[in-house]
């Protein structure tokens, strides 16, 4: 027997809670019987008050069967209209945050497996992300946390190139100095599987408090070493490419490869032409100083990059540019700055037309580099100008 769509409607109406609980199912089962349910996808107006009604009154509500129910209903709404949910993400959105800070498990779990859904079926992942960065400021601190786990969740699920992380990095950032301890934690497994999947380029993006700097780049150090980085040739575009969105790219991995090999060339003529100068230093008092081999292994111990344009070699320069001219800037930013000078050096960036032109623009800031008060800024000045 088919079900008019006013006769569903009425049934999200009920306020009465019994019936609520006896309905729930039925309703669920209507939506995703399309023999039974015809006509949903054909009045926009009525399938807007539908989504509506399940949002505020059953996601919202205070019993967390209800609750529940209202997650199965929107969970099948998704199912039938697959794409054509889009345009309701916005209504549920807020609900669903909100049920990320709830007291039951099941509730936050099941919440996390519909917003994943959404994101698989019904609209991409960044174009929902871009409605819940509100999120991170949420009044209930376990909201604010099941944010920060949603994202991991949603890195491990669709990968980094399904986000423009640059946008969400500073909200996680922000967290690091959160009241609760939780979202704390929280918010630094969030940077940690960000670097997981992103690389070196996320250290640049961060904005945090200093005294959890320190912390946050032995957190990465620590995942360099253990060999679980999840990174594609591809994954360490999307904190400043705009493209990234949809995963597209253009790039050249043949091109890379040639870069490469070049590279590997160029530092082997350079140990070829530096071990002459060995000698003349063999006798001299190393105190404090770089030895020939001192300077070849610290040249290289950088984080790896790849890099496929002429706009990235000029973006990543420009960053050093603005990290290196900032002598306010915490000093371990300084260093990864100077190493990133280096990582793009090894990875070809000599190769790109713009290169030198930016190098000339970053003369004044690794002048400044070299007068630093702290030493190891110095050591990795000297080791990048040498």
């Amino acid at each position: 027997v088919e079900v008019s769509m006013e006769h569903l409607l009425e049934q999200l109406l009920q306020k009465d809670l019994g019936r609520r609980l006896q309905v729930g199912q039925e309703i669920t089962e209507l939506i995703l019987d399309q023999v039974r349910s015809p006509h949903m996808e054909q009045d926009q107006s009525l399938l807007d008050r539908m989504v509506d009604a399940v949002a505020s009154s059953w996601v919202n509500c205070s019993n967390f069967k209800v609750v529940l129910l209202g997650m199965d209903i929107l969970s099948a709404l998704v199912s039938r209209l697959q794409e054509r949910f889009r345009t309701q993400v916005g209504t549920v959105l807020p609900s669903l945050i909100d049920r990320l800070g709830d007291s039951k498990d099941q509730v936050r779990e099941q919440d996390q497996a519909l917003l994943l859904k959404i994101m698989d079926q019904a609209a991409n992942p960044q174009f929902v992300w871009e409605r819940m960065t509100g999120g991170f400021k949420h009044k209930n601190s376990r909201s604010r946390e099941g944010l920060c786990l949603c994202l991991v969740s949603t890195l491990n699920v669709f990968g980094s190139q399904s986000l423009t992380l640059s946008k969400i990095v500073p909200h996680i950032c922000n967290l690091l100095g959160d009241p609760t301890s939780q979202v704390r934690d929280g918010a630094m497994s969030c940077l940690v599987e960000i670097y997981r999947h992103v690389g070196e380029r996320v250290r640049m993006d961060l904005v945090p408090h200093p005294s959890r700097l320190n912390q946050i780049f032995s957190r990465f150090d620590e995942v360099q070493r253990s060999g679980n980085m999840v990174l594609s040739p591809l994954s360490d575009r999307n904190l400043e490419d705009e493209d990234s969105i949809d995963g597209v790219r253009s790039s050249s991995s043949s091109r890379a490869a040639s870069l490469a090999g070049k590279k590997a060339h160029s530092m082997a003529s350079f140990r070829g032409s530096a071990s002459s100068s060995a000698a003349k230093s063999a006798g001299r008092d190393g105190a404090g100083a770089v030895d020939e081999e001192d300077f070849i292994l610290g040249f290289e111990d950088v984080p790896t990059l790849q890099i496929y344009s002429n706009r990235e070699v000029e973006d990543a320069m420009a960053k050093v540019r603005d990290v290196l001219s900032d002598d306010k800037r915490d000093w371990e930013l300084r260093v990864a700055a100077l190493k990133k000078v280096r990582s793009l050096l090894l990875a070809g960036a000599a190769e790109f037309d713009g290169f030198l032109q930016q190098l000339r623009l970053t003369e004044a800031a690794l002048k400044l580099s070299v007068k630093d008060l702290r030493s190891q800024v110095v050591r990795e000045a000297c080791l990048t100008l040498g």
